[in-house]
This record gives C-alpha cells, sequence and structure tokens, in this order.
C-alpha cells in the first residue's frame, strides 16, 4: 500500500493508518520491583498479603482493657505498664488482652512515671484499633493492567507483597542521522558542517516517554550505506526512525530508499513546517523519515512517534495543559498552504489573570526558535489566519506555573 507522490495526508490521518496496519506484539518481562518505576502493568496485578496480620494501633497511644473502664474511670496510680497497659503507637500489635487504644493526648505520666488521664479525657471502648486486613486482603487488585507504575504505586506493590513485576517490554527504537555534512556533538564544525544535534533532542523524548534508544553513527549520503543501515536497524528495533533526506535535494536518499522496499507508504503531511515526513511499514514495522531542521523534527516526533510509543505500552495519548490567550500579533497563513495546518509557536506570558501569546516569526534564530517558545498553535486547514488581540487556545510546552509575567 503506497500513496500518491502527489498525495497528502493530515496528521491524524497518517497516525491511524499507522496504528491500523501495525501489528503489535505482546510481550512481557519480568522486572525487580525496584527497577519497575515507569513501567506499564502487563496484566492486573492483585495482593498476595493481608494486612495487618493482626490488630493493631491507629494512633500513638496506650493500650488498655475494656473490663477495667466497666464501672467508670479507675484509678491507675498503682497501675504497671505491660500489666494494667501497654504502649501502643500507630501501627503497632499488643499484647491480645488488651483491646482499645486511648490517644497519648489522652494521657500524662507525672515524674515518677504514673500513669495519669488527662481532664479532658472521655473513654470509648475499642477505639482507635485497625482491624486485621484493613490495609489490604489477600486477592485485592493492586494496579491494573496497561498503567504506568509511578512511586507512589511501588510503595503499594510491596505493600500487597509484590517483589517482581510483570511488565510490557519497551519498543526498541533506532535512530539513523544521515547527511554527508553532519559532524558529531563534540567536534568542532568546519565551512560546509553541520553539527547533528537531533538525536540528543530524540533520545531523550523517547526516554521520557517510555522507549528504548539505540542511536546508530551518522550515515553519509550514500545509497548503499542507507539500505545497509536501515537493514542492520531492522533486524533488531521495534521502530526505526531516520533523521534527513527526506526533501527533495539531489542527496535526499531516504524517501526513495523506503519507499522501494515498505509495504506501507505515505509521503507528505498537510502540515508547516514538517511537511517532508514519510510514514512507512517495512516488514511489519513503522519506519519514519523525520525531517531534518530541528523544529520539524520534534513537530514530527510529538505528533507521531509519540503516538507510536504510546499505542506499544497500550497507554492513551497524553493531552497537553492548555490556556485561552490573546495574540500579540496577527498570523497569517500564506495563500499556498492555506491546504495545510500551520503549527505556530508561542510565547506565552502572563497578564493579570489572563495571558498574552507572540507568535515567533519564521525567520527568528534557530537558536530562539526552539528556546524561547513555551506553547504551540494549530491553525487548522481552510483557516487563513488570526486577527490581532483574537482569542486563542494554545498548547502549553511548560506547566502553567512556569508562565512569566510580562513586562
Amino acid at each position: 500500500m503506497c500513496g500518491h507522490p502527489d498525495f497528502s495526508l493530515t496528521r491524524a490521518e497518517a497516525v491511524a493508518l499507522l496504528l491500523d496496519n501495525w501489528l503489535l506484539p505482546c510481550e512481557t518481562e519480568l522486572v525487580p520491583l525496584q527497577e519497575s518505576l515507569g513501567r506499564v502493568t502487563a496484566r492486573d496485578i492483585f495482593s498476595s498479603n493481608t494486612l495487618p496480620v493482626s490488630r493493631i494501633s491507629a494512633v500513638d497511644g496506650i493500650a488498655v482493657r475494656s473490663a477495667d473502664f466497666e464501672n467508670g474511670m479507675p484509678e491507675v496510680s498503682a497501675w504497671v505498664r505491660n500489666a494494667d497497659f501497654a504502649q501502643a503507637d500507630t501501627g503497632d500489635d499488643f499484647p491480645d488482652e488488651f483491646d482499645t487504644v486511648i490517644p497519648i493526648e489522652g494521657v500524662s505520666f507525672d515524674d515518677d512515671g504514673k500513669l495519669c488521664f488527662t481532664e479532658e479525657f472521655e473513654y470509648e471502648k475499642n477505639a482507635y484499633i485497625r482491624k486485621p486486613g484493613s490495609m489490604i486482603q489477600s486477592g485485592d487488585l493492586i494496579i491494573p493492567a496497561n498503567t504506568r507504575i509511578m512511586p507512589m504505586l511501588l510503595s503499594a506493590l510491596a505493600l500487597g507483597g509484590v517483589y517482581q513485576v510483570e511488565v510490557l517490554r519497551r519498543p526498541k527504537v533506532v535512530y539513523i542521522p544521515t547527511g554527508s555534512e553532519l559532524i558529531s556533538a563534540g567536534q568542532k564544525p568546519e565551512r560546509g558542517k553541520h553539527v547533528e544535534t537531533n538525536g540528543l533532542m530524540v533520545s531523550a523524548y523517547l526516554k521520557d516517554w517510555g522507549a528504548d534508544t539505540v542511536c546508530f553513527p551518522i550515515i553519509k549520503d550514500d545509497i548503499d550505506s542507507l539500505g545497509t543501515a536501515l537493514d542492520t536497524a531492522l533486524a533488531s528495533a521495534d521502530i526505526v526512525l531516520i533523521n534527513g533526506g527526506s526533501s527533495k535535494g539531489a542527496e535526499d536518499y531516504n524517501t526513495r530508499l523506503l519507499k522501494s522496499r515498505a509495504e506501507f507508504f505515505y509521503y507528505g503531511m498537510k502540515c508547516r513546517p514538517g511537511r517532508p515526513v514519510a510514514v512507512s511499514l517495512i516488514g511489519g514495522k513503522p519506519v519514519i523519515n523525520l525531517p531534518g531542521p530541528s523544529m520539524a523534527t520534534f513537530l514530527a516526533m510529538d505528533w507521531c512517534v509519540r503516538n507510536l510509543i504510546y499505542h506499544w505500552l497500550r497507554l492513551p495519548f497524553p493531552k497537553r495543559q492548555t490556556v485561552r490567550a490573546r495574540l500579540e500579533a496577527p498570523i497569517r497563513k500564506p495563500e499556498e498552504i492555506e491546504a495545510d495546518e500551520l503549527i505556530i509557536r508561542l510565547i506565552i506570558q502572563k497578564k493579570g489573570e489572563s495571558y498574552l501569546a507572540k507568535p515567533v516569526v519564521h525567520n527568528v534564530s534557530q537558536i530562539i526558535s526552539m528556546t524561547a517558545p513555551n506553547a504551540i498553535f494549530v491553525v487548522p486547514i481552510g483557516v487563513s489566519g488570526h486577527a490581532e488581540g483574537e482569542e486563542i487556545i494554545a498548547e502549553l510546552l511548560c506547566s502553567e506555573e512556569n508562565i512569566r509575567e510580562a513586562v
């Protein structure tokens, strides 16, 4: 199934076609509880423990016998610890002969260590006792399947006696940077050379989303070398990302390479920036050709690859926080791309109880376009733009509390 060379997909159509045609394996592994943070449960997990095993104290205090209070407040000046009463702090077991806990606020001890009750104390039979199994019981569901394990859930699993967790295998993603003009980060660029930086960004996002990543060395623009790298990647990867060589330059071989091998192939998205994206399946595995510019790489990772990772992990696709913001400048979509989505980067600032949105212009320096925006906004297909002062709904790339006040 190959798309017509002049036929483009929307981002949503591309993702839907990939997910509909990708037959996911269902592979799991057992990991120690201590190594399960961030992993996704493969099945429902149940408790093997019943806790507390016996009744325990619900507060810090002392344990007493109800029989001693049947005729009102007893004389306690001669009471002896561990004979007439016992210490019973929160979570403590205590001898079975005692059946009631008195909070520590209701008692005091004189200089000789003798027990006294405070004037405000009122006795309540069988109070402040947690029954056996009141925390958790054997067979209780702790975590359902397809749940990402967060720190609090580690404690819940330990409480239930779970010390090995069956989790979904992480997807293995191979990233292949391509381009004869590229050099590795850390090298000094000379004329005609550019630093390969997308690998750092791509790897970081994949790790954050829950994938394992292998970054190949830079592959030169040679069709045979590119083909060998693709074959090597497909032999071990679940998803392959090829960065660069996706447009129409003389040495942009990657799109042609994927099309020649794919059982499923579409090139060109109805969105700017990031139009020259190719999505394909080769040997049943997604192979995505990402554009070379960093912002276009980020956007393709965001709407396409992130969907693949969450689909593999059987997790719902996360939605970003949004805010209503007033445009400080107009957004105008060029007439020739009105049939495409236009993804606008924004700088959102607070102004009192409202927000302002400043569009980042396309000709700003690359470093500013990468570091300054804290939100994005999509101008839909068929919409020519938005006027200055118009209110829009922006997707935040940061948490709302990190938005700064306008100066």
